[in-house]
């Protein structure tokens, strides 16, 4: 049996790193790797068909490269800064001590976390990112529907608690500082 597994959700067009922080310690604290699930916006798939439908109209006229930029996106654009993104997540979290695997579905949160939980079975806990939470696409209902389906944990963060995360850490540090240097 493989290593157990936290399932940390975000958009793939947000700020992925949002989050991680505390996932990675979550991780470490419970001796077990992260699943980064990378789910669509319910807006971004409208936008996409609309560029699709664009593009088809622009094709209708005789304008083929109009016709394919409109089809196309700013996938392409988009592409280069998320790759590179994803490899500097890879590496923090190996820097951490903690293996990253990168998962994308073209479904929104709550099918594409349902399906993923369905085909992998060491999946311990679910952890949305702030950005999943706090976005009005997610409501109340919805994750309801997904706390009665999911049948695991499922931890939400916000990015209050992420801020205080951050500035917790510094000051701790400084107190280990003063202590070392009471008792020394």
């Amino acid at each position: 049996m493989g290593k157990r597994q936290l399932l940390f959700v975000t958009y793939r067009d947000e700020d992925l790193d949002v989050g991680l922080t505390y996932t990675i310690d979550l991780a470490k604290a419970m001796y077990e790797d992260i699943v980064l699930l990378l789910v669509q916006k319910k807006d971004t798939i409208t936008k996409k068909f609309e560029n699709l439908m664009a593009g088809v109209a622009f094709a209708e006229a005789g304008e083929h490269e109009t016709a394919q930029e409109m089809a196309a996106g700013s996938s392409r654009t988009n592409s280069i800064d998320y790759s590179g993104k994803i490899t500097e997540l890879v590496l923090k979290c190996s820097k951490a001590g903690v293996h990253l695997d990168v998962r994308e579905s073209d479904q929104g949160v709550v099918a594409g976390i349902q399906i993923y939980l369905r085909q992998n079975a060491g999946i311990d806990k679910v952890v949305l990112s702030p950005s999943v939470t706090e976005s009005e696409i997610l409501t109340t209902r919805d994750l309801n529907r997904l706390l009665r389906t999911a049948s695991r944990p499922i931890v939400t963060m916000t990015r209050q608690s992420v801020q205080a995360l951050k500035e917790a850490r510094p000051r701790s540090a400084a107190k280990n500082y003063n202590l070392e240097k009471e008792y020394v």
